[in-house]
């Protein structure tokens, strides 16, 4: 449990060296994207190392809620739904992706975009079954 303590401390210290040192070299050329990017790495490795560390101060203080969330996270059926959830999140994105491909296709992308999109769709497909096969 400490060392998932440093961890999220560590991933802190990050987020905040990474927005410092977007905000020290922000006139020096780096590209608005740039900026964009390394802002939006650092406020979620932040924000999400603040949340854990609030999630495990809470079960330290309360061992009842520690031990409720142990239970439900090796329970079965949570593992079923969990799972289950996975997988049609992965078909929604699946056909989301063949969506945005038709609609950049109908605005006239470049086609690297819409072989890449093909090539999520055939990756994704024989994934899936290979994935199949394998836990038959």
């Amino acid at each position: 449990m400490k060392w998932r303590k440093n961890l999220y401390i560590a991933l802190i210290a990050i987020g905040l060296g990474l927005a410092g040192t977007v905000y020290l070299f922000l006139d020096k050329g780096i590209s608005s994207r740039g900026t964009g990017a390394l802002i939006g790495i650092a406020s979620g490795l932040t924000g999400m190392s603040v949340s854990q560390l609030l999630t495990l101060r809470m079960e330290d203080t309360d061992p009842s809620l520690r031990k409720r969330n142990e239970i439900e996270r090796k329970d079965e059926r949570n593992l079923a739904i969990r799972r289950r959830a996975k997988a049609l999140s992965g078909d929604v994105l699946l056909w989301a992706v063949i969506g945005m491909s038709w609609l950049s296709f109908g605005l006239g992308a470049p086609s690297w975009i819409l072989l890449l999109a093909a090539a999520v769709f055939v990756v994704k497909s024989l994934l899936e079954l290979c994935l199949m096969v394998r836990y038959q």
